[in-house]
């Protein structure tokens, strides 16, 4: 599939959408979320609840997003608060790469798998990263995602080189079969 058309895809999911929803609770209530100031990125963010939750905690944040549909969503709603939001319309699955360092990088409901050794690149030495995904024992209960998107069990830590875990819990939460891993950047 195409950028444009992932991101024609993305613009119709969300589309449908038009709110922004809740902040993920993994991200908000980790005691390894650094405290601010620091900067931090919600890589494919969707409409943005998350980084508007960073944002109004005095993270400064950015969103990284391939739906500009949901950009401007998160746009509306960081003026409708009040919050400074810095927002950047991106194909993470292209072979384009940000340039940009942050504290904290955020990776949720997200799967590349050739994007995840890149992760290291967006994140600053000691920086902290969060990791979200459905893994494969996820089929038992659901059609969707598709196995594509799963990732196996136990193959996350390897698909992030560079990081050391800080917590990593493969489990049933809201009846998803997920793999949530925090990790430290490790300084070379």
């Amino acid at each position: 599939m195409s950028s444009q058309e992932t991101q024609d895809r993305w613009d119709a999911i969300y589309g449908e959408h038009r709110s922004v929803g809740q902040p993920d609770s993994f991200v908000t209530t980790s005691e390894f979320l650094p405290s601010p100031p620091a900067t931090a990125v919600d890589l494919a963010g969707g409409t943005g609840a998350t980084a508007l939750w960073l944002a109004a905690n005095e993270f400064q944040v950015s969103l990284v997003e391939i739906s500009e549909v949901a950009i401007r969503v998160a746009e509306a709603e960081a003026v409708r608060r009040g919050l400074q939001l810095s927002t950047v319309h991106h194909d993470l699955e292209s072979s384009k790469q940000l340039f940009d360092r942050w504290n904290v990088a955020i990776c949720c409901n997200f799967l590349d798998r050739s994007l995840y050794p890149l992760l290291r690149n967006y994140v600053t030495p000691n920086g902290v990263l969060f990791v979200k995904v459905a893994t494969v024992t996820n089929l038992e209960r659901h059609d969707k995602p598709s196995r594509r998107f799963l990732v196996e069990t136990g193959e996350l830590p390897g698909l992030l080189p560079g990081f050391e875990p800080l917590s990593f819990v493969e489990d049933w939460f809201d009846d998803r079969h997920e793999v949530r891993m925090v990790c430290r950047r490790v300084v070379n």
